[in-house]
């Protein structure tokens, strides 16, 4: 059985006090479909089997059945116990050599919250709750595989994750079928910062390697200009990113643009999200931090629409 992830809609704090929804943190992490059966394999959102960075990945006598499909998300704790992105971005390496040594000192965990088939039977056609209870009977946690946690009590949960300063909550029907592939509003991540997955058009240049990254989305199927972002970066990262932009670089812009700076155009291929204040009315980002890259999203999974 091969599945893409179902996905999300944005909601709002009035969702989390849905009848009929469960509610769950929403950890920071690389989302991926996990398919067990005499091995382990991953593959995240783009497809791309990413397995053998993570060979720490030995749960497997974890997972309590011979073949089942799994959906989850990968993630590093920090010190605190909280996930963290940027210590997952060290993870995500190529070289045999740095992986061994990254995988020692910042080991991922698992963190599973559908199951999509156990013992070759599909259960995406059981509703969700059902569905947490055969998963809940298939797993046994330990640091490596950990079912998340869910509750029936939205506004408790939402309390406890701005506590801890975690992400945000996904609300999910408790009576959803899981539909691979789709986004459907039966799930709703409910954040605590807005943030939007942005597709970087160009750079600008001025006292930095790197002053600014034009930012674009797809609206309406057409790749939108929608600002520009100039805060929340290192110099070694700005470093690196100045070297695999230029390896992107166009002439011809890949979008509309009226404004005056000086863009240097690239190929629409890479992805970053953004944390914003809000979308204007002539849809432009408004007080926009780059955040980090997001090498498991899609250029075409940039999308205006699911922002609103």
């Amino acid at each position: 059985m091969k599945c893409s992830p179902m996905l999300t809609k944005i909601g709002n704090k009035s969702d989390l006090s849905k009848k009929g929804y469960i509610f769950e943190p929403k950890v920071d992490g690389i989302r991926a479909i996990c398919y067990k059966n005499k091995k382990i394999k991953l593959i995240n959102r783009k497809n791309k089997d990413i397995t053998y960075q993570y060979p720490e990945f030995n749960f497997i006598k974890q997972i309590h059945t011979k073949s089942c499909v799994l959906d989850g998300e990968i993630i590093v704790y920090d010190k605190k116990g909280k996930p963290n992105f940027n210590l997952l971005q060290k993870r995500q390496l190529e070289k045999p050599l740095l992986i061994k040594t990254r995988c020692k000192e910042y080991p991922a965990t698992y963190v599973v919250f559908d199951i999509l088939m156990k013992n070759r039977k599909s259960l995406v056609h059981l509703p969700l709750n059902e569905r947490k209870k055969i998963l809940d009977k298939t797993i046994t946690d330990n640091n490596q595989i950990q079912k998340i946690y869910f509750t029936k009590n939205g506004k408790k949960l939402w309390k406890e994750i701005i506590k801890k300063g975690l992400e945000g909550v996904v609300a999910k029907d408790e009576t959803s079928k899981y539909s691979c592939g789709t986004r459907s509003s039966i799930w709703l991540k409910i954040k605590d910062l807005k943030t939007i997955d942005c597709i970087i058009l160009g750079f600008t240049q001025g006292k930095r390697i790197i002053s600014s990254l034009a930012l674009g989305v797809y609206a309406k199927g057409k790749l939108k200009y929608i600002g520009s972002v100039g805060t929340g970066f290192s110099f070694n990262f700005l470093k690196d990113l100045h070297k695999t932009l230029l390896k992107l670089k166009v002439k011809k812009p890949p979008v509309e643009y009226v404004g005056t700076k000086k863009i240097n155009w690239v190929k629409p291929k890479l992805v970053c999200e953004i944390k914003y204040l809000e979308i204007t009315k002539d849809d432009k980002l408004r007080t926009p931090v780059f955040l980090w890259m997001r090498e498991d999203k899609k250029p075409k999974e940039c999308t205006l629409e699911t922002q609103k």
